[in-house]
């Protein structure tokens, strides 16, 4: 069940259909690909665990340290692989694999904290992910181009599209006071708190991971505004979409940075249903 699941969830090995699904798509199938569908798999995983098992029998067992390892590496591995990768939608999608296995990491600690961590980062990964692949839509859309070599100078051209992506990507990173610091902050506790050695070293996975992330995505952002003096100025063209494309952009980039500085409600929320489980 694990393995079926995680191939839906995108866990390593069976992760390879996520990238090979998204450069293919149009961007809004991509956003709903990545930000929803991918969570079928992570809602079976919670139905299965917490309801089938019993978190009780499977903490400190075999099973529950190997899933926590399968989880850890593909989180790595999503991370170094977007690193590398020079398609736009394509480094997203791999983005996606690490991403999504944050939420099977706090998943599998099978502790409160971690639980409320992995559901909070549900909802973030969904929101930022959609704003990032919508803002990847906009730019093929409105450029034709598709790799990120191609991006110099594209923060001039497409200044809206541009800043929402970059806080899309400050919030994927974790960086303070964006939406994603929040549920990582959380998964991070939990690994530490009650998990020994392993968790310890889950909560490095997760710094390296937002490490590399940073490394992926940000060299997007500061080629796109700051192209350097080789670019050609006198051309520049402004190519900025239509209202019907910034506007949800700009929704999804302000619910990013707002439920970073307040995250209250829904963590308490969230915390309501984890407390019910434990």
């Amino acid at each position: 069940m694990m393995i079926g699941f995680g191939c839906k969830a995108g866990m390593l090995p069976l992760q390879a259909w996520l990238p090979t699904a998204h450069p293919v798509a149009p961007a809004p199938a991509s956003a709903v690909l990545s930000g929803i569908i991918t969570k079928a798999g992570v809602l079976a995983i919670i139905r299965v665990t917490f309801y089938l098992f019993g978190a009780d029998f499977l903490r400190g067992s075999w099973a529950q340290t190997a899933l926590l390892c399968l989880a850890l590496a593909t989180v790595f591995a999503g991370s170094m692989l977007a690193y590398k990768e020079k398609i736009l939608k394509k480094r997203l999608a791999y983005s996606t694999v690490s991403q999504v296995s944050y939420v099977l990491f706090g998943l599998f600690l099978l502790n409160g904290v971690g639980f409320t961590g992995a559901l909070l980062q549900i909802v973030f990964h969904a929101l930022v992910k959609n704003l990032l692949f919508m803002s990847a839509g906009a730019i093929i859309y409105k450029t034709g181009k598709t790799d990120v070599g191609e991006l110099t100078g594209i923060g001039k051209q497409m200044p809206v599209v541009i800043w929402c992506f970059a806080f899309g990507a400050l919030s994927l990173i974790g960086i303070p006071p964006t939406a994603g610091f929040v549920s990582k902050w959380y998964l991070a506790q939990g690994g530490i708190s009650e998990y020994g050695m392993l968790g310890i070293v889950g909560a490095a996975v997760l710094l390296v991971s937002a490490l590399l992330t940073a490394g992926y995505l940000l060299p997007i952002v500061t080629r796109g505004f700051f192209p350097g003096r080789d670019f050609d100025y006198a051309n520049l063209e402004k190519k900025e979409p239509s209202r019907y494309m910034t506007v949800p952009l700009v929704i999804l980039a302000v619910l990013a940075v707002l439920l970073g500085v307040f995250p209250g409600p829904l963590t308490e929320f969230i915390g309501g249903i984890s407390a019910a489980i434990f």
